[in-house]
């Protein structure tokens, strides 16, 4: 979250209004779809939602299946400034990546590798009823 902050300080924005408009961005939404998939409250996503029509970035439309609730959907402006936020996402990840240590990534990548080929052979293991067994 700080990092987000930061990447989206100079667009006068924030990280939870990146994660609202990033989700709108990919397809209108209700408030309550957008909170349960981040696993917010719904009532802080409804307050963000709300910052973002306010300001002209989203706004709200009938949802053509629910009459109860609202569609949240990405404005043209909501676009411009989501748009900015991305690139200067692609500048902060392009800054850490001359930080890091190639040879310590490799490791790093075959670690996790070989991690997820033992979770993978146990999970397949234990799923085909090994489990009982084996206590």
């Amino acid at each position: 979250m700080r990092s987000g902050d930061i990447i989206t300080r100079s667009i006068d924005q924030s990280s939870a209004r990146w994660q609202v408009l990033g989700r709108i961005g990919y397809k209108p939404q209700t408030v309550a779809n957008i909170a349960r998939d981040m696993g917010h409250a719904r009532q802080s996503v409804q307050r963000v939602a709300d910052v973002l029509v306010n300001e002209g970035l989203a706004l709200y439309k009938d949802h053509q299946t629910d009459r109860r609730t609202k569609l949240v959907e990405l404005t043209p402006k909501g676009a411009e400034v989501l748009g900015a936020i991305y690139e200067q996402y692609a500048e902060w990840n392009r800054h850490l990546i001359t930080k890091l240590d190639p040879e310590q990534l490799d490791k790093i990548v075959d670690a996790l590798e070989s991690v997820g080929r033992i979770l993978e052979k146990e999970v397949n293991f234990f799923s085909n009823g090994n489990w009982q067994k084996h206590k």
